[in-house]
């Protein structure tokens, strides 16, 4: 055990938003001939952080992708993170969570280097299909009680597979609570799965179109 607090909270409307976009996100996959696996079954499904880094494990993944949304961001952050972070002075550092003796620090070189490929390609073809830089960044998790402060997403923390952490800044104008449109989810939609795609390619498939994934998440309206 590692002490850390695993803390999630039910935050709408991204917990809507983001189940859809994840929905047809993996059933345009699937359409490629990809197996895919949700972390929920529904929005409301309640799975810990623990949890989700386990069924990644359990199923060998070859990669793992969190989706999220921040409606307290306008559109011009548009973020991806990997488990091995931005260099500093042209060196990595340490990739962590947890206070005192509770630090974590995530070990596992290879898994981090696999991370930091799939999402430079996810963020390039993020860019793309939203038409605006999606960047590299790393997180920082210092002053937000519960939270444990470090720099990785517990969940990419506690598993064992390339894991891949999406943002994309969701405010209109001087809303928070304002939903994403159906084009604002579809070119988010388009731009996580043509990069996964190029993350783990599935031989010659022409990835699902923008029109399959907008008419997936019209209908889920």
């Amino acid at each position: 055990m590692n002490g850390l607090l695993d803390v999630d909270y039910p935050n709408q409307p991204e917990m809507r938003e983001v189940f859809d976009v994840s929905s047809c996100v993996a059933a345009g996959l699937r359409s490629d001939g990809y197996r895919v696996l949700l972390t929920k079954a529904h929005e409301s499904s309640s799975v810990s952080l623990t949890e989700r880094a386990r069924i990644a494990d359990r199923a060998h993944a070859a990669l793992a992708i969190s989706v999220h949304d921040d409606h307290s961001q306008g559109p011009t952050f548009q973020a991806v993170y990997s488990q091995l972070g931005l260099t500093v002075d042209g060196r990595h550092h340490a990739m962590w969570r947890g206070r005192g003796s509770h630090r974590t620090v995530f070990d596992q070189p290879s898994v981090a280097r696999a991370s930091d490929r799939a999402a430079r390609l996810i963020a390039r073809a993020r860019s793309r299909a939203e038409g605006r830089p999606v960047r590299l960044a790393e997180e920082n998790f210092a002053g937000r009680p519960p939270l444990e402060p470090g720099n990785l997403a517990l969940v990419q923390l506690l598993t064992h597979r390339p894991w891949v952490y999406n943002e994309l800044g969701a405010r209109a104008g001087g809303s928070t609570t304002s939903e994403l449109t159906v084009a604002q989810e579809t070119a988010y939609a388009q731009g996580l799965l043509d990069g996964a795609e190029a993350a783990v390619p599935n031989g010659d498939r022409s990835p699902a179109t923008r029109a399959s994934l907008g008419r997936c998440l019209a209908a889920r309206r």
